[in-house]
């Protein structure tokens, strides 16, 4: 085992053995139906059932994954088969890049190459197989979550190599496809809005040691970043308060009344009965509905939701895909929470659940401290860890903090976040491992 860590096949070899397993594990979802929001954006989407309609199609809200979907419908109609493998390779694409980017990131911190190339591995294949990604992967329209985390990743990883390329052309041109690779992730999902402020922070935390002196030098890249996130905010809120800037194909209110399947992976049975789903469309690209719950109420039940994602990761139990979440009104009273919702923890008042998660942001802050006061010769695991806790919670803010969204809590809105917490779990663990073998010699 130590020659092939040490060798060069240890990469190959281990993105091999996490695409095996998850192709052996999502294996069996391959005749999972089409569920839910599949139903309207899939099936009945007669714009993606004329390959023709191609260019309007990539142009449109969410178009980059509409388009795939266009793909899919034009080589096997709605044969189901042909979706979950797109969908499962997109997954195996990801651990991949989670993989390089990790390691890459650890090699930055000056992390020892056997520790890196382990932590890098066991990131990647706890991405790959945790329960709670299941949801990203087998709910088809999900397709939008991990695709958009596709081109985040890939993102973040051009960076990294452009951080470290010697030459300037080379350097402009990551710059362009890093550009390149956020409108795609916008136009899969607009949850790829957060990419800057990871590029930024990255930035920060590993190549400028925090002078933004040094940062600055970047500035094209910012400049052109900064361009595109202002027309992407303005493209996501626009149609929040009735204002339809570019106009689709997909502007009107649609009812559909779909029959539910009973399988969804892992998650259990679900409901046999007719859901009526009633939507109007431009104004829910982005996931928002703003009447049904305000941005006060909204932010104190972010702090449960948040700290519920918490448990679901570390114990995937009780998975669903309505979880009926209990919508809080104030910080200091206990959700009531529904006779028929299955959680896996009693909820706290929601102070509670905002002091637990400043205490792990305030973590973060005093490691980030630490890392600086140490230098850049030793960055180290503290700017490690740090770096990854920031990059949970602000992946997660556009989904999690005071802007209403129409459901509380999903289970795929942790896929891309979920890289963080993976990584702080494997590096707190390798750490206590190697105290109890350096205590034991």
């Amino acid at each position: 085992m130590d020659r092939l860590l040490n060798s060069r096949w240890f990469s190959p070899v281990a993105l091999l053995v996490i695409a095996l397993a998850t192709v052996i594990v999502y294996s069996g979802t391959f005749d999972a139906p089409f569920q839910f929001d599949d139903q309207l954006n899939i099936l009945k989407n007669r714009l993606l059932h004329d390959i023709g309609n191609f260019g309007a199609i990539l142009f449109g809200p969410r178009g980059v994954t509409n388009a795939t979907f266009a793909l899919n419908y034009w080589a096997g109609g709605t044969s189901v088969a042909g979706y979950h493998i797109v969908n499962t390779a997109i997954h195996i694409i990801n651990a991949t890049l989670v993989y390089l980017v990790i390691l890459s990131t650890l090699r930055l911190a000056h992390y020892g190459e056997t520790g890196a190339r382990w932590a890098a591995f066991f990131t990647a294949a706890l991405f790959a197989l945790h329960p709670l990604q299941t949801q990203a992967v087998t709910y088809i329209v999900q397709r939008m979550e991990s695709l958009s985390a596709l081109f985040y990743l890939l993102a973040t990883l051009l960076f990294i190599r452009a951080g470290l390329a010697k030459s300037t052309p080379l350097r402009f041109a990551l710059w362009a496809a890093i550009a390149i690779t956020y409108w795609c992730g916008f136009y899969s999902k607009e949850s790829a809005l957060t990419l800057p402020a990871i590029i930024l922070l990255y930035d920060l935390f590993f190549f400028s040691d925090f002078k933004f002196s040094l940062a600055v030098k970047r500035w094209p890249l910012y400049a052109l970043l900064s361009i595109l996130f202002i027309f992407f905010s303005v493209r996501t809120v626009a149609p929040l308060v009735g204002i339809d800037l570019f106009k689709s194909a997909s502007t009107e209110i649609e009812t559909v009344t779909i029959q539910n399947s009973t399988t969804f992976s892992q998650a259990g049975p679900l409901s046999t009965a007719p859901t009526k789903i009633v939507r109007r469309t431009h104004m829910d690209t982005a996931g928002f509905g703003m009447a049904s719950i305000g941005p006060k109420s909204y932010l104190y039940t972010q702090f449960n939701v948040i700290t519920y994602y918490f448990t679901l990761l570390l114990w995937p139990a009780n998975q669903n895909l309505d979880y009926d979440f209990p919508v809080s009104s104030s910080l200091l009273e206990f959700p009531k929470t529904n006779s028929g919702a299955v959680l896996n923890i009693p909820l706290p008042p929601p102070l509670f659940s905002a002091l637990f998660l400043a205490t792990i942001v305030a973590a973060a802050v005093l490691l980030t401290l630490r890392s600086i006061k140490k230098g850049t010769g030793t960055l180290g695991k503290d700017r490690v860890i740090a770096f990854f806790i920031f990059w949970f919670f602000i992946i997660l803010s556009p989904t999690s903090s005071f802007v209403p969204i129409r459901d509380v809590i999903y289970e795929h809105r942790l896929y891309l976040p979920s890289v963080g917490f993976f990584l702080v779990v494997v590096l707190i663990v390798e750490g206590l491992l190697g105290n109890k073998k350096s205590t034991a010699k």
